[in-house]
């Protein structure tokens, strides 16, 4: 394996570990909060609390990145990932131990969300930035793409190994994720290779949330993972109620199963037809959302577990073309001293959606049950449209290659 074959693999285990941790919320803390007490509402501010952090330190990490170097806001990342997730696993332990009231409790796990938030916040912008560092304009979009499959990997090791080790005990997969990603830490630390493209006499650059060469890439994150997290944070309520799986352990593997589905489609886009397929940021956003929002409709409409498989799969195509599209179309947007900066922005738009998605998921679901899916298909539609009326970075190689 080549210096710049390595470096990719590094980031990509750090990446995986995070994305094992952000499953096993819905796979394991999900089915448990009711056990715990907890309303639908409080957990999904307690999905929201750890967001809110990621936005608002999200920007600040990126910039961090741009002088004190994207290996060390990676490696501060990893290990403050490892200790917040701890926080919330003892806690919930101590919840099922039957330590706390259920209001107590709620807010020490809020506490340890905010936490999580802070620090890890700097993991994905910090790895955002170095693919743009180490990539060209012509592969910026591959190079996203693998960052994105980094998630999908994650979902499908948590889901895997997090139904297996949740016999042992229930809160046994969230160690060892926390566990992993110190693991993740200390191998960043002694193998990784500072990239040298940021390294410049000038200062950090900011970019404005409005600013007209990125908005749109922010939009778009933002309302994917508002629509994305408003139906994940129900999917455990959704299959009791809708699908009459009621036995907790049965639960956690359907969940599992559904999102092991999203997540191997996901994958194999990613890290398989992208990189032959060289598809450019215009015609990856152009498809995404309307994929999305045909594929929400039919899971309102399912009636089988096989069909919540089929459509949890959707979702993972959907986000295939999605991830790698706004990501690289908002870096080739920005010049080279930028990256830093729009990479914050990057990890923070999709984290705002985050703040809102699970709060207003539990809340509509009370209302409706399929209305969080209806209303997300709506959503990305419009969206969807929007990117055809915008001007969007259509780096020539990709375009005649595509």
């Amino acid at each position: 394996m080549d210096a710049a074959a390595r470096d990719k693999a590094i980031l990509l285990f750090g990446l995986v570990t995070y994305g094992m941790g952000q499953s096993l919320l819905y796979v394991i803390f999900a089915p448990l909060a009711r056990d715990l007490g907890l309303s639908e509402i409080q957990f999904g501010i307690l999905i929201s609390a750890s967001n809110v952090a990621l936005v608002l330190a999200s920007p600040r990490w990126g910039r961090a990145s741009q002088t004190a170097g994207r290996k060390k806001i990676f490696i501060i990342g990893l290990v403050g990932y490892a200790i917040g997730y701890s926080m919330l696993a003892y806690g919930i332990q101590m919840g099922l131990w039957g330590w706390f009231a259920p209001m107590p409790l709620f807010l020490l796990l809020l506490g340890a969300r905010l936490v999580y938030g802070v620090m890890a916040a700097g993991i994905q912008p910090a790895a955002t930035a170095y693919i743009a560092d180490v990539t060209d304009e012509s592969s910026r979009a591959q190079g996203m793409a693998l960052i994105a499959a980094s998630g999908g990997i994650g979902t499908i090791i948590g889901p895997a190994f997090g139904g297996l080790l949740a016999r042992v005990g229930p809160v046994v997969p969230m160690y060892t994720a926390a566990l992993l990603a110190v693991v993740a830490a200390v191998i960043t630390f002694f193998k990784l290779v500072e990239p040298q493209r940021h390294v410049s006499t000038e200062p950090a650059a900011r970019i404005a949330v409005m600013d007209g060469r990125v908005f749109p890439y922010l939009l778009g994150w933002f309302v994917i993972f508002m629509v994305f997290t408003a139906v994940q944070v129900i999917t455990a309520f959704y299959i009791e109620d809708r699908f009459g799986v009621t036995v907790r352990e049965d639960i956690i593997t359907v969940a599992s199963i559904a999102l092991l589905s999203m997540a191997v489609v996901m994958l194999m886009v990613q890290i398989v037809v992208m990189q032959i397929w060289k598809l450019s940021p215009k015609a990856l956003l152009r498809m995404a959302f309307f994929i999305f929002a045909a594929d929400l409709t039919l899971l309102a409409m399912s009636d089988s577990l096989i069909m919540l498989y089929v459509t949890y799969a959707g979702m993972g195509l959907s986000f295939a073309l999605a991830a790698p599209g706004l990501n690289a179309a908002a870096s080739l947007s920005v010049e080279d001293h930028e990256q830093g900066a729009v990479a914050g922005l990057l990890g923070a738009a999709p984290t705002l959606g985050m703040v809102f998605g699970p709060g207003l998921g539990g809340l509509v679901y009370n209302t409706a049950p399929t209305l969080p899916m209806l209303g997300g298909a709506a959503l990305s539609a419009l969206v969807g449209v929007y990117f055809f009326f915008i001007s969007i970075p259509d780096p020539e190689p990709l375009a005649e290659a595509a």
